[in-house]
């Protein structure tokens, strides 16, 4: 990951989850919760000069159409994968997605899913990374 747009991309899976696994969050603005994150980790020299844009977009996108983003999700993963099963930070991954690859129409779907492909790459193994890849490239061709 070398530009910002693909730290901001990070910035959001990474306030998504904290915000699924702590809800005592979901009250704090989340220009706070972006800013802690990038003073708890190394993204400080990278993103502390640019604005939050891009990932305020995302994650207000995200939680606006988080109801049909989650039904997308739903109708495009295996019956034998249930959602409500799932690593929370592996949803996290796929609603940025979902919502960039189906709502915003900023970046071509195939760089998107690249995108998120490498987020997945930094938390997860191959079994993971091959499943958003399955699961993104059918949305892409849908």
């Amino acid at each position: 990951m070398s530009n910002i747009k693909s730290f901001q991309r990070l910035l959001v899976v990474q306030a998504l989850y904290e915000l699924s696994i702590n809800e005592n969050r979901n009250q704090t603005p989340i220009k706070e919760i972006f800013t802690n994150i990038i003073e708890q980790t190394n993204f400080k020299k990278k993103i502390n000069n640019s604005d939050l844009k891009f990932a305020e977009k995302i994650y207000e996108g995200v939680t606006e159409n988080l109801d049909e983003i989650n039904k997308i999700l739903k109708v495009s993963m295996s019956k034998k994968i249930k959602i409500n099963t799932m690593d929370r930070l592996l949803i996290s991954i796929f609603r940025s997605a979902i919502y960039e690859i189906l709502f915003s129409n900023n970046v071509t779907k195939k760089i998107i899913i690249s995108e998120y492909l490498l987020i997945a790459n930094r938390f997860f193994g191959n079994n993971e990374t091959a499943l958003i890849n399955g699961v993104l490239d059918n949305l892409q061709n849908s």
